[in-house]
């Protein structure tokens, strides 16, 4: 028997006329729906006239538990439909992992175009979109967070990150202490009723007394600026990216020198100490 389809489905990430009549025609189809929250998701198919198939949650604290059975009933050739509570399934939520798996088991996965935050952040920015990177939500531990923002640090291009209201201000703190004082465009409630775009720098949203802590924000970070000063003909942020890569692969701090020794050709007391430079930078 051949296998069922995946489907993603989006739905509103807060105007009800945001859905897709695809993803409406898909979810009137479903005879199983995946979603993080059975109430969201059967409250959201009332407001379409969807009749309410049977719905199993799927989410973070359970999605170990869910896959055999989810597997199980597309494996029995029925195609199972995959909800998150707002925006696309597979951007910062379980599904990811999901997917990964249903792809190396040979399960055709299908994602229907539709609401997300990421686009329209990126396109009213006002920052180039031809290349950027989005980096979803930092991490919640404190030294994953520093080296996940001194990465983003050394990025070209504009950076998308999600971010909840509680840590925003935080979040806004950090990203100046590691990438200076740098153009910031935060978009606040996406499609919703008290929708809000702010542009600025980081310090003068730091200190905007007025800003609304309220809602799930969108932060897109103005990338870093070529630096002039070169050692050599390279730049101090080729090789700092260097570092940051040998760091996560394991290296220790002597590796490391001898490493970008070579590579940048510098002495070896030049590349120890700028080893050592960035070590300090990201503690602080």
């Amino acid at each position: 028997m051949a296998h069922g389809v995946i489907y993603l489905v989006p739905v509103p990430i807060g105007n009800l006329g945001d859905i897709t009549l695809r993803a409406i025609d898909t979810l009137k189809a479903a005879d199983l729906i995946a979603c993080e929250d059975t109430r969201k998701t059967s409250f959201l198919l009332s407001q379409y006239k969807i009749p309410c198939p049977k719905l199993i949650s799927f989410h973070k604290f359970n999605e170990r538990q869910r896959e055999d059975v989810l597997f199980e009933h597309v494996k029995m050739g029925k195609d199972l439909v995959v909800v998150s509570d707002a925006g696309s399934p597979g951007i910062s939520d379980p599904c990811e992992k999901l997917v990964t798996l249903a792809v190396s088991q040979g399960i055709q996965v299908i994602a229907l175009p539709g609401a997300s935050a990421l686009i329209p952040a990126i396109t009213t920015s006002g920052f180039p979109t031809q290349h950027f990177q989005f980096a979803g939500f930092m991490p919640t531990e404190a030294h994953k967070r520093r080296s996940k923002i001194l990465e983003i640090s050394m990025y070209p291009y504009p950076t998308v990150i999600y971010e909840a209201p509680h840590r925003i201000l935080e979040h806004l703190i950090e990203l100046k202490e590691v990438c200076g004082n740098r153009k910031v465009y935060l978009c606040r409630e996406i499609s919703k009723m008290h929708e809000e775009h702010i542009s600025g720098t980081l310090e003068s949203l730091i200190e905007n007394r007025e800003l609304t802590i309220k809602g799930e924000f969108v932060v897109v970070l103005e990338g870093c600026e070529p630096i002039e000063t070169y050692i050599g003909e390279f730049k101090q942020t080729d090789i700092n990216y260097h570092i940051y890569k040998c760091l996560k692969s394991g290296m220790g701090t002597r590796e490391i020198s001898m490493e970008i020794a070579g590579v940048f050709n510098l002495t070896r007391s030049n590349a120890y100490k700028m080893v050592l430079d960035y070590l300090k930078a990201a503690k602080r």
